[in-house]
């Protein structure tokens, strides 16, 4: 199968196409923002790149040469096709929900409490939420935000700090019952608590140098059944320190350890694809940075389990 001819410039087609329209080079540099002279300019080598006269003077302004009508015809068309995919585009997006994906806990503990503020005072958008805990390609799955935990700068997407806080292992009173827990592997005399789909204490723990704990057992659990399941004495738990923080005020919990973040990078993220951002996109990301910003607003939120 033959190769298509490649075809002329995308600027020196918007150039003809403005100046056969208004039939003046002044009039097409004015409408692109740009002088008559590179108007001309174009046009004269679109003419000499096909090898026939597209415009030519008649009095104070132009004229279109057969060979010019033709092509004039067919780059309106075009372009005007191009329009209207776009304008379908637009309205497409303004249509669709604004697709977030973010932890359960976080929805429960952060997002939840607070939404209402948002929906009345955008009761134009709409949100479809997802609260999970799977990996997402953004992308693939036309996710418009993703919320995740983490020290943010991954790759390929764009990530901006918006509640910060360090990882914490806890346990409620009674299942420590006095025994005492200074070294990782003091945990696997321990239960352990892990959201369901996920290994996340036990990627914290390699990354302590420990493998091969867990030998009292422990439980996969959906993510909002964990925090229920810490203060009932159940396990051990790896938690955003946001989450636990009052618990741990109350005493109904015990800190073991937790990381350090001496750079303060530590915490959930709003995570983005990079480009433009929908006006529901945009609307979202700011009510979001506003609440975690108010006085108390990140310190609200009052359930653990999974970061």
């Amino acid at each position: 199968m033959s190769r298509p001819a490649p075809l002329p410039s995308l600027t020196a087609l918007r150039a003809f196409e403005a100046a056969a329209r208004t039939l003046s080079f002044s009039e097409a540099g004015r409408e692109m923002n740009v002088s008559h002279a590179a108007v001309a300019q174009s046009v004269r080598k679109l003419e000499a790149e096909l090898g026939r006269p597209l415009l030519r003077r008649a009095g104070r302004g132009l004229a279109l040469t057969a060979d010019g009508a033709l092509l004039a015809r067919g780059v309106t068309e075009g372009f005007d096709r191009i329009r209207a995919t776009l304008e379908a585009f637009e309205e497409e997006d303004a249509a669709r929900p604004v697709r977030v994906t973010l932890t359960p806990n976080f929805a429960v503990g952060f997002l939840i409490p607070r939404l209402g503020g948002f929906r009345r005072a955008h009761p134009e958008v709409q949100l479809d939420i997802d609260p999970s805990a799977r990996v997402v390609d953004l992308a693939e799955e036309r996710m418009d935000l993703a919320i995740r935990y983490g020290a943010g700068g991954w790759p390929g997407v764009e990530s901006r700090l918006l509640v910060p806080s360090p990882r914490i292992i806890t346990a409620a009173p009674s299942l420590i019952a006095g025994r005492e827990v200074r070294r990782y592997e003091d945990l696997a005399a321990f239960p352990w608590l892990q959201e369901q789909g996920t290994e996340e204490m036990t990627r914290w723990l390699a990354e302590k140098g420990v493998t091969g704990l867990h030998g009292v057992g422990g439980a996969y659990l959906p993510g909002y059944m964990i925090h229920p399941a810490l203060l009932d004495g159940q396990g051990v738990a790896l938690s955003g320190k946001v989450f636990v923080q009052a618990d741990l005020d109350a005493g109904r919990l015990v800190k073991l350890f937790e990381d350090e973040d001496p750079d303060g990078r530590l915490g959930y993220h709003i995570v983005r694809r990079p480009g433009p951002e929908r006006p529901g996109v945009q609307a979202f990301t700011r009510w979001l940075r506003r609440e975690a910003a108010r006085p108390g607003g990140a310190g609200t939120m009052a359930l653990s389990g999974r970061t």
